[in-house]
């Protein structure tokens, strides 16, 4: 969304990695080196300081029980967006962590993201099944 507009005319985004320095695993610094060392790199690879490049509709969502991905990327995120300007919505989950499968929310989420997609494409909405 960030990078190439011209490709992606919306999105929703769920538990992404936004600062790999705020990323819990240790599988980063295999590719990237420790952040002591190249701090250019993790900088490169920031997304926070690509928000202002934000022109298309984005949705973010985040469980906030995600113990894998932090929810203060999706946090900060926002707060870089708002700080450039940039219009956003952000959905924040209380009960559930990295992932929504097999949960009763699941189904419900994918309609939310689906209506987004729906209202900022221009396109007919199908009924809920």
């Amino acid at each position: 969304m960030l990078r190439r507009p011209d490709v992606f005319h919306a999105a929703a985004a769920g538990a992404g990695v936004t600062d790999q320095r705020l990323y819990n695993t240790h599988w980063r610094e295999r590719f990237l080196g420790h952040p002591d060392e190249f701090p250019d790199r993790y900088e490169e690879c920031s997304l926070l300081r690509e928000a202002p490049n934000l022109t298309r509709p984005l949705l973010l969502m985040h469980g906030l029980a995600d113990d894998n991905v932090f929810p203060l990327h999706t946090l900060r995120m926002s707060g870089a967006l708002l700080a450039a300007g940039r219009p956003h919505e952000v959905l924040l989950l209380p009960s559930l962590g990295h992932s929504d499968a097999g949960t009763p929310i699941a189904e419900h989420l994918l309609w939310y993201q689906l209506r987004f997609l729906q209202r900022h494409l221009h396109a007919e909405p199908r009924p809920q099944a």
